[in-house]
């Protein structure tokens, strides 16, 4: 089922964090927004025994994993695919049965830009969606982590932009074609992997806050569905700077520090206040 609402916050100081999130869902008796939060996610707020809001940290050890929920067994893959930045937990009074929503925290002012999603070597997508060693040679290439210079013919190397890494436009076409088909073929499992993620902290909602000029914040609570949906619209093509567009997403070489040579992949998360079934 397809749950948007748009809404608006006043704030003081600056962006709503992911411990003002956790605040406001534990006053849910008295705050308005929570209590609009948790209808979207289809919770009557009245029959609310009780909520536990946690903050889930960007490294989590293993006995910190596992008081989120984590199986000790599925620890090392739980931890590869997270993407919830808070957990929910509520209590509802009639059943007395505990339900958990894990909540990504998107925020932006109302003129930014991108924002990056995921982030990690080659090799590590390798494993995760099983390309093969031609791609996984050629998208070192491309951010750097094979050099021009152990690649190309040396007659080549007078055309390219940047000694240090290849645009894809700079990749040979037959494998430029291979590379392009891979996502074509695979865009959803990937959208979902690096949108989503896998496990007990993939995430079950996009919360995404835009503040503007005068610190009033826009949000909009989406489920994950319909953000993975949104962000798989369109095709799979080259960008204007040689990188790649995977429907809305992008993917493109790091770049700067720390890891310059891992592949990223980014959205606009304010995109998403285009969606026209808001309600």
């Amino acid at each position: 089922m397809n749950r948007s609402t748009i809404g608006s916050i006043t704030a003081k100081g600056g962006f709503i964090n992911e411990g003002n999130i956790c605040q406001k869902f534990l006053e849910w008796k008295t705050d308005k927004v929570a209590q609009n939060w948790l209808e979207i996610m289809g919770y009557d707020y009245q029959k609310i025994e009780k909520i536990n809001a946690i903050q889930i940290p960007v490294r989590i050890n293993k006995n910190r994993a596992i008081e989120l929920g984590v199986l000790e067994e599925k620890y090392n893959e739980t931890i590869k695919y997270k993407k919830a930045d808070i957990q929910i937990r509520i209590k509802i009074i009639i059943d007395d049965i505990l339900y958990i929503e894990n909540i990504s925290l998107k925020k932006s002012n109302i003129s930014a830009g991108f924002n990056q999603v995921d982030k990690r070597p080659v090799s590590t997508y390798k494993d995760m969606w099983k390309f093969d060693s031609e791609i996984e040679t050629w998208l070192k290439a491309f951010t750097g982590e094979i050099l021009p210079s152990q690649i190309l013919p040396q007659q080549n190397l007078q055309y390219i932009k940047d000694e240090r890494r290849l645009f894809l436009t700079e990749i040979p076409p037959s494998m430029l074609n291979k590379i392009r088909d891979f996502f074509t073929e695979n865009k959803i499992l990937v959208i979902t992997d690096i949108l989503r993620g896998k496990g007990c902290l993939s995430a079950d909602w996009f919360l995404v806050t835009r503040k503007d000029n005068n610190d009033i914040i826009d949000w909009i609570l989406t489920d994950i569905n319909t953000v993975c949906n949104f962000f798989a619209q369109g095709e799979v093509k080259l960008s204007p700077r040689g990188s790649l567009k995977i429907g809305r997403v992008t993917m493109q070489r790091k770049g700067g520090t720390p890891d310059p040579t891992s592949l990223q992949f980014k959205i606009n998360p304010l995109e998403l206040f285009e969606l026209e079934n808001v309600s």
